[in-house]
């Protein structure tokens, strides 16, 4: 059977529009997002306490994807994604308990009191941006904490 080079030129580019994952490839590029769905960070998230695609964990906290950081790229970026999470919702659980408490005035104080330090912590993995600031709010009004 002859092929035609057109036909081998429509052939390759159909064939680098696939995105098959390549296992164990050394030096393999991931498009973005992407390196958070293999088998090692799944595990990683599971053994963390969250489900295995970064969203709630099984507190019922965000988890590291319902944070909106920045997608890890490699093993090292996606521990400190999780960490982050985890620190995250632990700040979380001290303005709650805070603000029943009465030691915090509203929602708004806890926030910038407790939450906040610890996002900027983590903001090499973006948990600082505005999109985790606003989870932070978002959570602490569904609450009922007066903002």
């Amino acid at each position: 059977m002859k092929i035609t080079k057109r036909q081998l030129r429509r052939i390759i580019a159909e064939a680098e529009q696939l995105t098959l994952p390549l296992k164990n490839t050394p030096g393999r590029e991931y498009e973005y997002g992407e390196f958070a769905r293999t088998p090692e960070v799944q595990a990683a998230l599971v053994a963390a306490g969250f489900s295995g695609d970064g969203s709630f964990g099984m507190d019922g906290y965000p988890g590291p994807e319902d944070w909106r950081m920045y997608s890890p790229t490699t093993m090292e970026e996606a521990e400190g994604w999780i960490d982050a999470a985890i620190e995250m919702n632990d700040a979380l659980r001290k303005a709650e308990t805070a603000l029943d408490r009465g030691d915090m005035g509203n929602g708004e104080d806890a926030f910038f009191n407790i939450v906040y330090p610890v996002q900027r912590k983590w903001s090499k993995h973006g948990a600082s941006d505005t999109e985790g600031r606003e989870v932070a709010g978002d959570w602490l009004e569904k609450a009922g904490y007066e903002w």
